[in-house]
């Protein structure tokens, strides 16, 4: 073997070295919640296309309030066709239309208010994101808790086929005792791969959310939920006051109050004012002589159109309508805010008192059971099927346990929605 061999094979064993390490280098860091929440908002593209919207209306509203253009008129005439060829005229102005009645600044109170509506749109929907990323994060989170109970259960009922062979090589039970062990097991391994199917499922739906691999998703959080302090009243204000899609319908209540106030200022006409200059060559002939005389005149041209046939009497009547319209719908926007409130800290207070009841009267004493069954099937004094209906019981009162971890840390996320403000005093 020469030494330019020896070394092309000891890169190769370098190479191969720092693939086989790969993996455990891209490994799935884990994530809580709050950060997967905040890449959702950071992917999402109707955040980013509403954001867009409300910069283009913003810009929008900036022209509206802009003067319009002058007018360049430009004249000239002559008389060589009527047979007065020394006879010529030509003149030049310039025409503005002045906006009156502050037209101008309610035009661009108007777009200003649209931007302002679709930007708290733009909020509202990162609230409702926020709540169905985190409510995704949580169902993922109950999946994961399920499958390492399943897990528990494969454990336990693999655990009791070894003692059931064991007897059942003794001739302490029948093979009935033993093949329904082998059911359990089998029945078990089933749950497992359901909960396992579950998780796959949820890790698509975050993973196209958030833009994440799926193997990159991996939650550290618990079902823990902070103590909400204030009370139902408090929080119903709290509401009424941050809640972005009442703010943007009271932008759009702004908006239209000021199409309002523009459409009686539309009713008044506008003003053009000129300034023109023009020069007059004319020839005149007096006892078969001619004289000719030149002539320059600066001038000033006002002209109003006289308002006779439209008063914008239907526009007017029309932002009247929409005024109202608006009023109706803020009225009814925060009675059902008032509302999902109240319902969201009952749910929450409800989930509190049934996870309080499995925490005081149920947990501590379920796991001794199963203990205690166990070995008294090891030692012959009860039957199999007692293992069973305990192991039984073991599941499903942890499954319980844990839906009812997840109710209350959901009615927590709800609640924090319903009032657009987190537990901990932010803004949503």
């Amino acid at each position: 073997m020469t030494r330019s061999t020896l070394a092309r094979g000891l890169v190769l064993a370098q190479l191969l070295t720092a693939f086989a390490c790969l993996p455990v280098l891209a490994e799935s860091v884990p994530h809580n919640i709050n950060e997967i929440v905040a890449l959702a908002l950071k992917h999402s593209a109707e955040l980013s296309a509403l954001k867009k919207e409300a910069d283009a209306k913003h810009s929008l509203a900036i022209q509206a309030g802009t003067r319009t253009n002058p007018t360049l008129e430009l004249q000239g005439s002559t008389g060589s066709l009527t047979g007065s060829p020394e006879e010529r005229t030509v003149s030049i102005g310039i025409n503005q239309e002045l906006s009156l009645y502050g037209k101008l600044q309610l035009r661009r109170e108007v777009g200003q208010r649209e931007a302002e509506s679709l930007q708290r749109q733009r909020d509202n929907a990162a609230r409702l994101l926020r709540d169905e990323v985190s409510t995704l994060g949580l169902d993922y989170l109950l999946a994961s808790k399920r499958q390492e109970l399943a897990t528990d259960l494969v454990k336990l009922n693999r655990e009791l086929v070894v003692i059931a062979e064991e007897r059942f090589k003794a001739g302490d039970i029948p093979e009935l005792d033993l093949n329904l062990a082998k059911v359990e097991l089998t029945r078990a391994e089933s749950r497992l791969l359901e909960a396992g199917r579950e998780q796959t499922t949820l890790r698509i739906k975050i993973a196209s959310l958030t833009g994440l691999s799926e193997s990159d998703i991996k939650l550290s959080d618990t079902f823990s939920t902070p103590k909400v302090s204030p009370m139902p009243q408090d929080l119903v204000k709290m509401a009424l006051s941050t809640r972005p899609d009442l703010l943007a319908l009271s932008r759009e209540r702004d908006k239209t109050e000021t199409e309002n106030r523009l459409a009686k200022a539309e009713a008044l006409p506008n003003l053009t004012a000129g300034l023109f200059a023009q020069w007059q060559r004319s020839s005149v002939e007096v006892g078969g002589m001619s004289s000719t005389s030149s002539d320059t005149q600066l001038g000033l041209r006002l002209s109003m159109p006289i308002p006779v046939f439209d008063r914008n009497l239907n526009g007017q009547a029309a932002a009247r309508s929409r005024l109202d319209a608006a009023d109706s719908r803020k009225l009814a926007l925060e009675r059902s805010i008032t509302a999902e409130v109240e319902a969201a800290v009952s749910r929450m207070s409800a989930s509190e008192r049934i996870l309080t009841i499995f925490e005081q009267g149920i947990m501590p004493q379920l796991k001794e059971n199963l203990k205690l069954t166990q070995e008294a099937y090891r030692i012959g004094e009860v039957g199999i099927l007692s293992v069973i209906d305990e192991q039984k019981k073991f599941f499903e009162v942890n499954d319980s346990y844990l839906t009812a971890q997840y109710n209350k840390r959901v009615a927590s996320i709800k609640l924090e929605t319903a009032v657009a403000t987190d537990l901990t005093g932010g803004v949503k």
